[in-house]
């Protein structure tokens, strides 16, 4: 539990813009006093003891430091003004969900952290330099090392501008996005060989009963916002110790409101006041949506460039494509991953936890819906979406994979040839769309003739289908065990 809502916390902090800079200004403080203090021991000598150290009396001192200070403080107003205007640009040409992902840039951090620190240590040097100091009382190495650092924040500068300029470009906005992403994509174990048809019937196990949770108890959530992270083996646990069995209908990434009863324990007799509270410490609840467990976060946030390059306003169809690129990568490594099972089961192999989770289906609606249908006046991005589609199901190793990939291929290809007036483009798109499901059958098994039903309205979260009814008795947590 401490440790996703450390998680939670972090990915807050390291998206910041204070964080980085205020430890280099403190780092600047123990700098100051560091330096004065060696200068203190070495007053007595009446010679400069280095060919970089500072040279002139108090007054050439006091003169330096303050015109160092003027310059870095008119550098730092230029470079904070120039965050914001980036920051603003971004916000309105990528939209304001991807501005964490500048916060997020290590190099602006660290210019930002470069002016504090030189101000400070600037600072508190020039206030212990004396007018009428003797030569051998002036703290030449501080002020040589503050010489050092204004030589720096010109360097910072430098850095920043170039940054400032990589920014704007959008491939380099994708590819940043698409690290996070991918980031979410390599913490997931690898898909065996024969996993995933195993992976597939543990998820269709006869495990949602309706019969089990007719009579079942509610936990209350205590909080509003979205679901950042959850403690699934804290639960794990505490179903074990209780001897019982949850059912989250919720999963990182959604909105809960407080008051709402999502989350279902059996036998209802474990669920006093004290445990639901016990319950709900375990789900970690925020103002906004995280990547720490929601691996469609970053995918929305690419969908996001796509979907505004191609509006009225923008008309940027190469930004979509870069899109789709960076989108058919991460699927394609999406595929030889391992998502996370329906269930979980305690150390005996009985069923604990019933969970929404991730799936390929999922994913691929969050990553092609919306990209679908902002596209469909645009042949080139509608048939540059079915051939990245085709490129995608090379690497299928599971049916639901394969069938995800076929019914978007046939809904994007539909969607351009119901839009596309013009005979060469509808020809295009139909041979883009014969190549997919060429591809489709050469990887898998044959594809069946489409029946025109969507399982999730376009842009929806993709959710489990409802398992069907069984006999109407009632399963005590015991008799659940695993198949061996």
């Amino acid at each position: 539990m401490l440790k996703n809502r450390l998680l939670a916390a972090w990915d807050q902090v390291r998206t910041s813009l204070w964080l980085l800079p205020l430890l280099m200004a403190a780092a600047g403080v123990g700098l100051a006093w560091a330096m004065l203090e060696v200068d203190a021991g070495h007053g007595a000598e009446d010679e400069v003891r280095a060919w970089w150290m500072n040279a002139g009396g108090a007054q050439d001192a006091q003169t330096l430091l303050s015109t160092l200070l003027t310059g870095v403080i008119a550098m730092a107003a230029m470079v904070f003004s120039a965050t914001v205007v980036a920051l603003t640009l971004a916000a309105n040409q990528y939209g304001p969900r991807l501005v964490r992902v500048f916060r997020a840039d290590l190099t602006t951090q660290v210019a930002l952290g470069t002016f504090a620190t030189t101000i400070v240590y600037l600072v508190l040097v020039l206030r212990m330099i004396r007018g009428d100091a003797a030569f051998h009382d002036v703290p030449h190495a501080s002020v040589s090392i503050g010489t050092a650092l204004a030589l720096a924040c010109v360097l910072a500068l430098l850095v920043f501008i170039q940054e400032v300029a990589r920014m704007a470009v959008a491939d380099d906005v994708v590819e940043r996005v698409g690290r996070e992403l991918d980031a979410g994509i390599d913490r997931l174990p690898v898909l065996t060989a024969d996993e995933g048809q195993e992976h597939h019937r543990a998820n269709k196990d006869g495990a949602d009963r309706q019969a089990l949770w007719e009579g079942a108890g509610h936990v209350a959530q205590r909080q509003e916002g979205y679901v950042q992270a959850i403690d699934h083996e804290g639960l794990l646990a505490w179903a074990e110790r209780h001897d019982a069995v949850l059912r989250l209908n919720f999963r990182a990434g959604d909105f809960v409101v407080a008051g709402d009863r999502r989350i279902h324990v059996h036998p209802p007799e474990a669920v006093e006041a004290a445990e639901a509270d016990a319950i709900c410490k375990f789900v970690v609840v925020g103002r906004e949506r995280t990547p720490t467990q929601d691996i469609e976060f970053a995918v929305r946030h690419l969908v996001e460039v796509a979907v505004r390059a191609l509006s009225p306003g923008i008309n940027d169809p190469f930004t979509a494509a870069a899109v789709i690129d960076r989108l058919r990568g991460c699927l394609t490594r999406l595929a030889g991953r391992r998502l996370p099972s329906r269930m979980l089961r305690d150390g005996a192999g009985r069923v604990r936890i019933l969970r929404e989770t991730t799936t390929f289906a999922g994913l691929s609606d969050a990553a092609f819906h919306q990209i679908r249908q902002a596209a469909a006046s645009h042949p080139a991005v509608v048939i540059h979406l079915v051939e990245a589609i085709a490129r995608i199901a090379e690497h299928a190793r599971t049916a639901e994979q394969r069938g995800a990939l076929t019914r978007h291929a046939r809904m994007v290809a539909g969607a351009g040839l119901r839009a596309a007036e013009e005979p060469g483009d509808r020809h295009d798109i139909e041979r883009s769309l014969a190549r997919a499901e060429q591809a489709l059958a050469d990887h898998g098994e044959a594809l069946q003739p489409s029946t025109g039903h969507q399982r999730n309205p376009p842009g929806s979260r993709s959710r489990p289908e409802p398992a069907a009814d069984h006999a109407a008795e009632r399963l005590q947590p015991s008799c659940w065990v695993a198949k061996r």
